[in-house]
């Protein structure tokens, strides 16, 4: 497979990510679907023989990559993946109390991006739990955690990539999300946090209460800050205290 590198200026950057956004997919895959798309258009052009049959393809191959939940109400699949579970289990993060290191980086994606709301979510089976979260309204600044019917980060851990909102309630994967309606999620920035084994435990997630744009450094802030994150996971893994 061969790789490369295609440099954008930072407003078309912008206007990608957004159009991935609202479909449910990374920046990478939008570019590499629709230079799939040019090609074919291309080769119509030409008249080759199998253009007609390869847009079919393309189109097939395109909707095969979109992950849908195996029924209404389920969590996607790549959450229910037992080695995840496994891997996000074997941290014990899981229903242990607010710990300084990740309240101090959850106060900082805070302050950083002008948001009322910072979260690390853990996304288990059937729910996320929020190993720090600030700015929360009760009950769920004390239950620390909600069912998946009220995560939006549920879909950053099945992408594997960053999901950017401006309004969720009109945004085609989470306008349902009873987080919107119950947790008055509006705006919404997550980035996931990968192992280095591949495994997605969660995410760093910043949320606003009203619709806005997130800017291209504000969320490579958020990336920074979320590396973090989870290094302070592999440190817990390995064995080295929380400071």
């Amino acid at each position: 497979m061969r790789a490369t590198t295609v440099r954008f200026a930072d407003d078309l950057w912008e206007l990608l990510e957004a159009e991935a956004a609202a479909h449910g997919i990374s920046a990478a895959q939008f570019v590499r679907d629709s230079a799939m798309v040019r090609l074919g258009a291309l080769s119509a052009q030409r008249g080759d023989a199998q253009a007609s049959v390869t847009l079919e393809e393309l189109a097939a191959r395109a909707v095969a990559r979109r992950r849908v939940p195996d029924a209404p109400g389920a969590s996607p699949a790549v959450v229910r993946d037992p080695d995840r579970l496994a891997a996000l289990h074997s941290t014990r993060l899981l229903d242990t109390p607010a710990e300084a290191g990740y309240d101090r980086l959850t106060r900082l994606a805070m302050n950083l991006l002008n948001a009322p709301v910072a979260q690390v979510s853990l996304i288990d089976e059937d729910r996320q739990f929020f190993k720090s979260a600030q700015g929360m309204d009760e009950p769920w600044a004390s239950a620390r955690e909600t069912p998946l019917t009220h995560s939006i980060c549920q879909h950053v851990v099945d992408a594997r990539a960053p999901l950017v909102i401006e309004d969720a309630r009109g945004h085609p994967v989470v306008s349902d999300n009873l987080a919107i309606r119950d947790l008055n999620v509006v705006a919404y920035a997550g980035i996931p946090l990968i192992t280095a084994a591949g495994h997605a435990l969660g995410t760093l997630c910043v949320i606003d209460h009203r619709p806005r744009a997130w800017t291209t450094e504000q969320i490579e802030t958020l990336e920074t800050l979320a590396a973090a994150v989870l290094a302070q996971i592999e440190l817990r893994v390995a064995g080295v205290p929380s400071v």
